[in-house]
């Protein structure tokens, strides 16, 4: 009896720690990100705008099409400092589940001295989603019907063109502007002492009135006054044309002048991201483009798809940059 019971205890005993060790062996074991319920994207703006309503696209995306399976998608929004204030949110804290809109002003921030402006290397690149052309508009009586016509005056008169830009030197119009006439041969430096900036919502009735003679901006916001017979776009700094009802608008390739200029849209991430959880945001970002819902959205919005994975996109930062900086130093714009 006494062996028995001695028997029934040592099995007890043995189930006991067996039980112990399993679970000791699930907590010790790695869990696979994302480590959290729930994941952020951030729009550094206020409702309404570009990063806006590209994240929030993008979160419904994922969400209706149940892409991120348990795990709960959000959209917050972090104006400020060009994008600075939120992008340093991230960088402080480090978090691998949230990350944020971002563009071209990862780089020019800095460049342009917007106070505690991240560089390229304090964040991770995820990706690049979207790209919006920017298109040359005259109002719909000017002499120029080319951008040969209208560098040509430049050329040949730096000062007989008034070119302006919105809302200030220093975004993609104004630099895309200067890429341009850099590549036609023009003296940027002197060129850009010619460029007046105004207001957004003013740059187009300014050249529909008469106030401006050209300018570069976001073609879709252009074209509309193109089709309602007020302006005309003189190019586009795609790669291709448009197609349906713009495809005669040139590219400004095509005309001579070697420009191609994207105004994209991305995202970024904390510094010090693993591979592992990079990998899952690029998945997840991959199939929410693959769904006919994303193209629809594209099409609604009359975005142009420019997706790019985290290598790809590092690898685009480190190229573009090289052309900003020498474009701002031009421009004098470049706060040491």
């Amino acid at each position: 009896m006494k062996r028995i019971i001695s028997l029934i205890l040592v099995l007890v005993l043995a189930l006991s720690l067996g039980v112990g060790c399993s679970q000791g062996g699930n907590e010790g074991e790695e869990k696979a990100f994302p480590y959290e319920k729930t994941v952020e994207i951030i729009a550094p703006a206020s409702p309404g705008g570009g990063w806006d309503s590209t994240a929030r696209a993008l979160q419904k995306v994922i969400v209706d099409n149940k892409l991120a399976g348990d795990v709960n998608v959000v959209v917050s929004n972090l104006p400020g400092g060009n994008g600075s204030i939120a992008w340093n949110g991230l960088i402080d804290e480090k978090n691998p589940h949230k990350i944020a809109m971002d563009s071209s002003y990862i780089y020019l921030n800095s460049m342009l001295g917007i106070e505690g402006a991240p560089s390229i290397d304090d964040v991770t690149p995820i990706a690049t989603l979207t790209n919006e052309w920017i298109g040359v508009f005259v109002s719909i009586d000017s002499p120029y019907n080319s951008i040969n016509d209208l560098f040509d005056a430049v050329k040949a008169d730096v000062n007989s063109v008034q070119f302006v830009v919105a809302p200030g030197k220093g975004n993609d119009d104004h630099l895309a502007t200067l890429t341009t006439a850099k590549a036609y041969g023009i003296d940027v430096t002197e060129f850009d002492k010619t460029i007046v900036a105004t207001d957004t919502s003013e740059i187009l009735t300014g050249i529909m009135g008469g106030f401006y003679d050209a300018c570069f901006t976001g073609a879709l916001e252009g074209l509309e006054f193109v089709e309602a017979g007020n302006l005309k776009c003189l190019g586009i700094t795609s790669n291709e044309r448009y197609e349906g009802k713009f495809d005669y608008i040139p590219t400004i390739q095509e005309q001579g002048v070697d420009v191609v200029f994207p105004h994209w849209r991305g995202l970024l991430g904390a510094p010090g991201m693993t591979e592992e959880e990079i990998a899952w945001w690029n998945e997840l970002i991959e199939a929410a483009i693959a769904t006919d819902d994303w193209k629809e959205i594209l099409d609604n919005n009359e975005w142009v798809s420019y997706y790019r994975n985290s290598a790809d996109t590092k690898a685009m930062w480190e190229e573009e940059i090289v052309n900003y900086e020498s474009l701002v130093e031009a421009a004098g714009l470049m706060v040491k």
